[in-house]
Formats: structure tokens, C-alpha cells, sequence
């Protein structure tokens, strides 16, 4: 049995209006998924950069740590490379504003940081000629860094000198190996080991004799106070006479306090100054008569 003209045109249209809704579905998810509102108001942004090293449209822009738009567009012109960006809410550089172009993880992608310029600096012209700062590779950056470090080492002959020294030191090592030189007797010389056990020994059993109070060391160190009771009787006495001397006690005691002893002292010093005074005097004429009458 043949379908009518009529059911054919329903099913079309079923078809069409689920391929519609299918569509629009789509197309909903998109922007939801893209999270751009198409009815939000757009601000533009052109900024011109030396390179972009990989920049691409769709990236995010980032203000102050917000993503607040995407790069919409990316274009070559003699002045270098224009960065079309579209904003979500307009942006107030001032003059020592920053826009670079940074990586967004290790793995790679990229994505264009706005830093707008401090208060106290003037509001940038509308007309002015927007620039960003070349972007840092780091990877390049490394590659030039080694080059830069390799030719120095080479130019300075610092490798050559690494490796003299290497060599140096094989050599020590080899010749330590076979007992050459006062290090290598000592490090395969087996005598030094013997020694040191003999030398091991003697402290060992000098420590034993010290312990059980042999020897003077010994003595000295046993857990018999007879040592410190002597010591401590001979500070007692000392401290006995010192006292007694203090208080002008015994003979001491009076020469250290006795006024009168310090008086007759100093008498004794000048009458023995006054009597070599006279002695000097009377020499040379004792000399005089001695070589006149020994003439005769």
C-alpha cells in the first residue's frame, strides 16, 4: 500500500524539526561548554609582540590571576605580531603596564598575562600602541645557557685541566695501589695494622692498671679518698697558718703587722746606704796612700 503525500510530508517534517532540536542542543552545549556568552558586551585589546612563541587563539587571558577573555585573533604586520583579545570587562593600563605571554603548565600551552601598572603611575593614552614583552623559552634559554657554559670551559681550558687532573689522580691512585710512596706502605703496609693492635693493647691493659689502682695513676684515680682526705687536711692547714699570719700571730704574724719591725727595717736600710756612702769616700784616698807609700 502506498504512503499519502500527506504522511510523507509529516515525516520530513518530524525529521527536520528532531534534526533542528539536535542542532539547537548542540549548539547550546557549545556555549555552555565554551562558557562564552554570545549576548555579554566584548572589549578588544590589540597588543603587538615581537613573537608569540606558540601562542594560539583560544588561549585565556589572565588578569591579576582571573581569566577574564580569550586571544580571538592573531595577525603579521611589520610593527610584528598583533594579539586581538577579547576581554569581559575592559582594562585600564597605565604607563608601566606588563603584558607577556607565559606558559600555562610544563606540559606546554600558553596563555596572556595582563598586569595593568601601579596607581601612581598616569592612565595610558587610548591611542597609544600597545606592547608586550617577548616571550622566555625556556627550553632555548637552557640550550643557550650549556652553550654559553661549554664554550667558556673550552675557551679557558678548564676541560683540559679537568681532565690533566683526572689523570693525576688515576695515577696517585695506581701507584697508592702498589705501595709506592709513605701513603701506599701505609695503606697496604700489614705492619701499621700490627702496630696499632700492639699500641691497642698497651692502652688497653694501662687502662686495666689504672682501674684496679696500680701505679701512681692508679693511686691517684682509685676510689680510695685517702688522696683527698690528705689534700683536704693539707688546705685545712694552710688555710690554718694563713688565717694565723692574718691576725699577727707568731713570728710572721708580727712582721707582716708590726709597725715598729717596719720602722726599724727602713732605719737599718739608710744607715747601711749611709755607711756605703762613706766606704765610697774614703776609697780613694785609701788607694792614694797605699800606692804613695808602697813607692817608698
Amino acid at each position: 500500500m502506498k504512503r499519502s503525500r500527506l504522511q510523507e510530508t509529516s515525516i520530513e517534517v518530524t525529521v527536520g524539526a528532531f534534526m533542528f532540536m539536535v542542532l539547537l542542543a548542540l549548539g547550546f552545549f557549545t556555549i555552555v561548554l565554551s562558557r562564552e556568552n554570545l549576548f555579554a558586551r566584548r572589549y578588544e585589546l590589540d597588543v603587538v609582540f615581537p613573537h608569540v612563541r606558540g601562542l594560539r587563539q583560544g588561549d585565556n587571558v589572565f588578569v591579576r590571576g582571573v581569566d577574564i577573555g580569550k586571544v580571538k585573533g592573531l595577525r603579521i604586520s611589520p610593527e610584528g605580531v598583533h594579539v586581538l583579545a577579547s576581554l569581559q570587562q575592559p582594562v585600564t593600563l597605565r604607563e608601566d603596564y606588563r603584558i607577556e605571554i607565559l606558559p600555562s603548565s610544563v606540559l606546554g600551552g600558553r596563555y596572556l598575562g595582563i598586569y595593568e601598572g601601579s596607581d601612581d603611575h598616569p592612565v595610558l593614552p587610548q591611542v597609544a600602541l600597545i606592547r608586550g614583552e617577548a616571550p622566555v623559552d625556556f627550553l632555548d634559554e637552557a640550550t643557550r645557557t650549556v652553550q654559553v657554559v661549554k664554550k667558556a670551559l673550552e675557551q679557558g681550558k678548564i676541560l683540559e685541566n679537568i681532565s690533566a687532573a683526572m689523570e693525576g689522580i688515576r695515577n696517585l691512585t695506581a701507584r697508592l695501589e702498589q705501595g709506592e710512596g709513605t701513603l701506599g706502605k701505609l695503606l697496604t703496609d700489614d705492619t701499621l695494622y700490627t702496630n696499632l693492635q700492639d699500641i691497642s693493647a698497651d692502652l688497653k691493659e694501662i687502662t686495666a692498671r689504672v682501674n684496679e689502682g696500680k701505679g701512681t695513676i692508679g693511686r691517684l684515680l682509685s676510689e680510695d679518698d685517702s688522696l683527698y682526705q690528705d689534700l683536704t687536711a693539707a688546705a685545712a692547714a694552710i688555710k690554718e697558718v694563713t688565717t694565723s699570719i692574718s691576725q699577727g700571730d707568731g713570728t710572721l704574724g708580727k712582721l707582716t703587722r708590726d709597725d715598729e719591725l717596719y720602722e726599724q727595717a727602713k732605719l737599718l736600710l739608710n744607715e747601711i746606704r749611709a755607711a756605703i756612702d762613706d766606704l765610697r769616700e774614703t776609697t780613694p784616698v785609701t788607694t792614694f796612700t797605699s800606692v804613695f807609700f808602697g813607692a817608698f
